[in-house]
């Protein structure tokens, strides 16, 4: 069992630092391991990996307060008008971020940032940044099926989830381990508005040196909180795609089943199917909720299949919906990355019922969603 006295302890030797910092992030780490404890069946290797996640996100934390401590302007830094992919997972905003991030006139948070922000980056480091060669180490160690299912660099666009992690909250657990109680206390319970802040602080701070672009950024689980995330975040302008809800589905079951293999030799697909609709459903009912109501940002809507046929010109109508113009110096390198990330042939569904789960229950959890964007199931 991981103890936390145990990794603050690592963390602290790691960094030469103290202060963690105010506010509920220890409860949320109590929350986690509890949860690990009664309902993960963590291997021995799924809780070396996740010691190893914990003493990261407190290193994370260590390095965030000094920082700040020592340049407290960076918390008057604007985050002016980020563009935010907040759409249900496998439905294209990872390609839609990468390619996004080939307009130079934005900024992307990329994986070796995401897992670890401090120091933050200036524009002309002079050598390869040491965080870079560490993430691609760790993507390396991923099974084969995971890489193959989803992008993955260090130096490309990843999610808001590994910022807002630092706060110890976050429904994506869901993907790498079975821990029900986290996830309800994270989604029904959990203090957001803090861990929203505490992401605004890090985006602060990770373009307080590289001043002058517009961030877009990319998570699913933004879905769940889209109150604290406006809040935080009051100028963000919103882009959601939509899919058939089978294929997302069965896409992320599948995905959850291979993350969770790393972590224990107890993984039971229809436990997997059920916590996976579970989210799916909860970031439906969620995200209508937010977008029904009186003041919601305007948000622009893509049809999944639409971008795979053509994705220079879904870019281009987002742009256009969002008021933002499309120079030669964004579309050539956008159309390039396009060319050199031909779409394969699609991989088939799985079998649904290898999840323990019917077509019915997907029909049903969905419809508001699919009557409401015209999506077939």
């Amino acid at each position: 069992m991981v103890s936390i006295e145990e990794a603050e302890a690592k963390a602290r030797r790691i960094t030469g630092l103290e202060d963690f910092g105010s506010g509920s992030w220890r409860k949320g780490l109590e929350v986690l391991l509890a949860s690990v404890e009664t309902e993960a069946r963590l291997s021995r290797a799924g809780g070396e990996i996740l010691q190893s996640e914990i003493v990261a996100q407190l290193v994370n934390r260590l390095e965030i307060e000094d920082w700040v401590k020592r340049r407290p302007e960076v918390s008057e830094e604007e985050v002016r008008a980020p563009i935010i992919l907040a759409t249900l997972p496998r439905t294209g905003q990872t390609a839609a971020g990468w390619m996004l991030d080939r307009d130079p006139r934005n900024r992307s948070l990329y994986t070796y940032l995401a897992k670890r922000p401090i120091p933050p980056p200036v524009r002309d480091p002079g050598e390869l940044d040491p965080r870079i060669a560490a993430a691609r180490k760790n993507i390396e160690s991923l099974p084969e099926e995971v890489r193959r299912m989803h992008l993955n660099d260090a130096d490309e666009p990843d999610e808001c989830h590994w910022l807002i992690s630092n706060t110890f909250r976050g429904a994506h657990q869901i993907y790498s381990m079975r821990v029900p109680r986290f996830y309800d206390w994270s989604v029904y319970e959990a203090d957001m508005s803090e861990a929203y802040a505490y992401y605004r602080l890090q985006l602060q701070i990770l373009q307080s040196r590289t001043p002058g672009t517009r961030w877009v950024l990319k998570n699913s689980p933004h879905l769940l909180h889209l109150d604290e995330l406006n809040a935080a975040l009051p100028s963000a302008k919103f882009v959601q795609f939509h899919r058939s809800p089978r294929a997302v589905v069965a896409s992320n079951c599948e995905l959850a089943l291979h993350i969770r293999g790393m972590r224990s030799e107890h993984v039971d697909p229809y436990e997997v199917g059920t916590s996976i609709l579970e989210l799916l459903s909860d970031y439906i009912t969620r995200s209508l909720r937010f977008r029904d109501r009186a003041g919601s940002p305007s948000w622009v809507d893509v049809d999944f299949e639409s971008f795979v046929e053509d994705p220079m010109r879904t870019v281009l109508r987002i742009y256009d919906q969002l008021g933002i113009d499309l120079p030669t110096s964004a579309s050539v390198p956008m159309q390039a990355w396009v060319d050199a990330n031909p779409r394969g042939p699609g991989r088939p569904n799985p079998d649904l019922a290898r999840f323990g789960l019917e077509e019915d229950r997907i029909r049903e959890a969905f419809a508001p969603y699919c009557e409401r964007f015209g999506v077939e199931l």
